[in-house]
């Protein structure tokens, strides 16, 4: 004992004590150790007390080096990367050098905490090692130091009860390993896990007593009402036959009460108490009965209304403030706008509701809840103030709304567009410099911009789309909005097959450019894949050029097409032109055919929306190899439709055309919200050079509807489409030509049929129509979704959802059979990111003879 007393004393005279924390001590003769001091050199660094790890290790870590001055502050750092580094306790001591030169000589005493080189478990039956040491967050072979044991415990507890172990136990059993007889080093002690995992908990059934308003009610197994249908509750009873139980887990069972209490509430029943009364265990611990006690109390009702305004600002020390402000129109208009009334029940799933009026009101008159706005200059609905009766349950509600300042837009900068021409961009913004800022018309603009795809990286997932910002300018009233864009990837080259469910096996060869600029020519020949790659060449107007090659086993292609969306470089009143030429064959079960197309198009735009069309094109449809299998019969002398067999040969076909389209969709692949309207008319005649004459309209609507109307965030949404089309000779011609009807079948039309596998049929083939009417109902929900890079935004990486679809067609012109209507019904599910592929699977409900059936179908491409 007193030799490690004078120990101790020689060390803390020539050395100096151990400071406090991090803080390295001085020793100078004849005086106590003091804090470094900033500027003296260091000498010499010795490492005391490392087993493990090698002193360069340890002084590289701690940042000091030899010949420079000692800074406490870097000191400070060093040991804590050291705990961090290596799980070292560090300690650093000085005294003054006997350099000539001065300086002092540094010790660095560490300590190493104790570790298991590999942590073992026992008692785990259910659960593996490997599922173990994942949850623990540790890898194969790791080395484990005893201040994370418990840490590690509760980790495995929380996992073992996210799996329905109730009962689970978890122990730490840490067993010393004694000296290494060779060194004298204490061995690495053992620590090991000690698991009794119990039964896995699965509920039987969770009951609700005292739902006298909401009482529980299932039909038929399937269809669910009642408080905890709406509070979509995540535990509940097994399915038809006990099947697929729910694993009895406390957080879920936590979050259901949280969720029924906030029904209640949301309904105006402010003191409803919701708890949990008793979990009732069968006798062997592997089942539950959840008992949940309701008090509902008394429904509120509304005693007043009031509605203040607020003004924030910022007060001299930077800090928010608020204070009292007149509203911009009387209290009398924007209480006619509220949900909530006087004498009215008092349901809180109203505040939100009038939260959204008041937004879009303010938001008509430049006052915009925009998160790039300050504070003091954004509008926001702030939590409304509450007053209770204290006799009877009457509620009197205090709307607070910080109204800002109006908005007006000062500049529009646009950002990131190191290669697109400004003007390209600025033709899709429909805001403009000087007017009042309007909140929905600059998400319209936005969405504009995404939507061309030009600004987007399918293949990319961190990929930032167009966004926009307020930036400030010193006068609170206006703003700049700035865009910000990236440039995405607009040459694309695809090399690839596949199998679809229309058009069989096929293989693809094709060069995309969107964003092309004809004019915009690389610098030599010898550089021009590089400009390209680069964007410096045939990149930047706005323009596409698309060349395809299909080769397949039902269908081969091959065209080629160039668009020009602003003919004049007038972005206010735009001409379009668009190119095509194309050839394909396609091999049908009743004969081939091979088409070919040449046209162009003009177009004149109405609006940012809309647009009227025009156009001429040429070509020709030669139908070869008619089937001739199969025996003739008595109303059948073929045995295919009478009309394919006249149509054998050559036959030109020269129309030209007018139409109409009017677009307001978010996103041409995924899209979620908008309208779609399109109108086609095209006129066939001998006078152009076509062998036929006949007229063929079609026009189709498109709805898109998303439940949340929040532009950050990803939700269900509908989708209505109703088409209608018709075919009629004139002239010389007494029957529209067999390969110019309307067909239906197949995943663009009727899935659960085979392309163009609708009757009515003769001969075991379809016949077409000259009149088609079709449409489908569909609804779908974000599987998985997850937050843009760099933005607040939401986006769906994997959607599901169900569809409705029907059609009808009639071998006549302007007339509908309801006999021959086909109907289907399934579901869906696919992925959006990075390429839109929908798995179908769909079933007839109303059918008819001879139709061609199938079940399974997929699409590369949500629309």
């Amino acid at each position: 004992m007193q030799l490690s007393a004078l120990l101790l004393s020689f060390l803390l005279g020539v050395w100096g004590g151990p400071g406090a924390g991090a803080a390295a001590r001085c020793v100078q003769e004849g005086e106590e150790a003091g804090a470094v001091e900033q500027g003296e050199v260091v000498r010499n660094i010795e490492v005391v007390g490392n087993q493990r790890y090698t002193a360069r290790q340890m002084i590289s870590a701690l940042g000091v080096q030899v010949g420079q001055p000692l800074d406490p502050e870097e000191v400070d750092r060093g040991i804590r990367s050291l705990f961090e580094t290596f799980h070292v306790r560090a300690e650093l001591q000085q005294r003054p050098s006997t350099d000539p030169s001065g300086g002092v000589d540094l010790r660095l005493v560490v300590e190493e905490l104790p570790f298991d080189l590999r942590p073992r478990f026992i008692g785990n039956v259910d659960i593996s090692d490997s599922d173990l040491l994942e949850w623990a967050g540790l890898r194969e072979e790791e080395e484990l130091f005893l201040f994370q044991a418990p840490r590690i415990r509760s980790r495995l507890l929380s996992k073992y009860r996210a799996k329905g172990y109730y009962f689970v136990e978890v122990n730490i059993v840490e067993r010393e390993a004694g000296v290494d007889e060779a060194t004298g080093r204490a061995l690495a002690p053992d620590v090991i896990f000690e698991i009794k995992e119990g039964p896995k908990v699965r509920v039987r059934a969770v009951k609700v007593h005292g739902n006298e308003t909401l009482p529980d009610r299932r039909f038929m197994l399937f269809f669910r009402r009642g408080l905890r249908k709406l509070a979509q509750t995540k535990l509940g009873a097994p399915g038809l036959f006990g099947l697929f139980p729910d694993a009895f887990v406390q957080e879920d069972l936590d979050a259901d009460v949280i969720a029924m209490r906030e029904v209640y509430r949301d309904l105006g029943y402010l003191d409803a108490i919701v708890e949990v009364s008793r979990l009732e265990f069968s006798r062997d611990r592997s089942w539950v009965t959840i008992h949940i006690a309701v008090d509902e109390g008394g429904r509120y009702t509304v005693g007043s209304i009031e509605i203040e305004g607020i003004e924030r600002f910022r007060a001299g020390d930077g800090s928010l403030q608020e204070r009292p402000a007149d509203l911009i129109v009387s209290e009398e208009k924007l209480r006619s706008l509220l949900e909530l009334k006087v004498g009215g029940i008092y349901e809180r799933r109203l505040h939100r509701d009038d939260e959204k009026t008041l937004r879009r009101f303010y938001g008509d008159r430049g006052y915009l809840d925009e998160p790039s706005l300050g504070e003091e200059d954004r509008w926001s609905f702030l939590t409304p103030e509450l007053t209770f009766e204290a006799d009877r349950p009457v509620v009197h509600v205090t709307y607070r709304i910080a109204q800002g300042h109006r908005i007006f837009i000062r500049e529009i900068p646009i950002i990131g567009n190191l290669h697109t021409q400004d003007r390209v961009i600025r033709r899709l913004i429909t805001v403009k410099p000087g007017q009042q800022a309007d909140s929905a018309e600059i998400e319209k603009s936005r969405q504009r911009i995404q939507s061309t795809g030009w600004f987007s990286d399918q293949f990319d997932i961190n990929h930032r789309e167009p966004s926009y910002r307020f930036v400030d300018t010193g006068d609170p009233n206006w703003k700049d909005l700035e865009f910000t864009i990236e440039e995405g990837q607009v040459l694309t080259f695809n090399l690839a097959g596949g199998v679809s469910s229309n058009t069989g096996a096929f293989g693809t060869i094709g060069l995309t450019m969107d964003n092309f600029d004809v004019s915009n020519l690389p610098t030599s020949f010898w550089t021009t894949l590089e400009d390209v790659a680069a964007r410096r060449a045939f990149h930047g107007a706005g323009q596409t050029l698309r060349i395809r090659a299909s080769p397949g086993t039902q269908r081969s292609f091959f065209d080629i097409s160039f668009s020009e969306p602003d003919l004049f470089a007038d972005h206010e009143n735009r001409i379009s032109l668009g190119l095509n030429a194309r050839k394909t064959i396609r091999i049908y079960r009743s004969h081939d055919e091979e088409r070919r197309q040449y046209g162009f198009r003009l177009g004149r735009s109405l609006s940012q929306e809309a647009a009227i069309f025009g156009g001429f094109q040429t070509g020709s449809v030669d139908v070869s190899d008619i089937d001739g299998g199969g025996e003739p019969g008595f109303n059948s002398p073929l045995s295919v439709p009478e009309d394919l067999k006249a149509q054998e040969g050559k036959t030109d076909l020269v129309h030209v055309l007018l139409g109409y389209r009017y677009t307001s969709i978010d996103d041409r692949l995924n899209t979620r919200n908008g309208i779609e309207f399109n109108f086609e008319n095209q006129i066939y005649d001998e006078s152009l050079g076509s062998d036929v004459n006949f007229v063929k309209s079609q026009v189709s609507f498109d709805w898109w509807n998303e439940l949340d109307d929040d532009p950050t965030s990803v939700s269900p949404f509908y989708h209505l489409q109703i088409a209608a089309g018709v075919a009629t000779p004139y002239g010389g011609t007494d029957e529209v030509p067999y390969t110019e009807r309307f067909f239906l079948g197949g995943l663009r039309t009727l899935r659960g049929y085979r392309f163009r596998g609708v009757g009515p049929n003769e001969a075991d083939f379809p016949i077409g129509g000259q009149t088609m009417l079709h449409g489908t109902l569909e609804y779908r929900f974000p599987v998985v979704k997850q937050i843009q890079p760099g933005t607040y935004r939401e986006y769906e990486s994997i959607q599901a959802g169900a569809f409705f679809d029907w059609g009808v067609l009639d071998p006549e012109d302007f007339r509908v059979d309801t006999g021959e209507l086909r109907a289907t019904a399934g579901f869906l599910f696919g992925i959006t990111k990075p390429l839109p592929i929908t798995f179908s699977f769909g079933w007839p409900v109303i059918t008819g003879e001879g139709d061609a059936e199938r079940v399974f179908a997929f699409n590369i491409g949500l629309r």
